[in-house]
């Protein structure tokens, strides 16, 4: 695929994410899709989750928000099957916290399919606002006090 199909596949996932689609997203990630956050702490971000795991995370992290959660394209940048994502959300939580995280994400695409995400973000702000996020099992979930 050619760089602008790649930024037109991001748009497509972005607004699937937006709208807690998982049968979109898991259309447009490969069978053999990792994705990973790049932080340190807090641990139960250390995880590299596989393209079921991560479909569910926007449906459960909507479920502690007032709204959906909402990413927005900030810029995105590409050479031959990688983009470069900034990204940002703003919403606010059922526990009254501000979730307007900034995102950096690195998108590798292989076969026009998603591969490879590695998201770059203020985990401290996540861990605050959320607590811990299982996307296995959205009823595990704990939202922070």
């Amino acid at each position: 695929m050619s760089v602008a199909e790649n930024k037109q596949a991001i748009r497509d996932w972005i607004a699937a994410i937006n709208r807690g689609d998982e049968a979109a997203i898991l259309a447009l990630t490969s069978e053999d899709f990792a994705f990973q956050t790049m932080a340190r702490q807090p641990e139960w971000l250390l995880p590299q989750w596989n393209r079921e795991e991560f479909a569910a995370t926007p449906s459960t992290m909507s479920a502690l928000m007032k709204a959906p959660i909402q990413l927005e394209v900030v810029n995105m940048i590409g050479e031959g099957d990688s983009v470069s994502l900034e990204a940002r959300t703003d919403g606010e939580m059922l526990n009254g916290r501000r979730y307007n995280n900034r995102y950096h994400f690195v998108i590798e695409f292989k076969d026009g399919k998603f591969k490879n995400v590695r998201e770059y973000s203020c985990s401290a702000l996540a861990s605050t606002c959320f607590g811990a996020i299982e996307p296995a099992t959205p009823e595990l979930s704990r939202m922070a006090d």
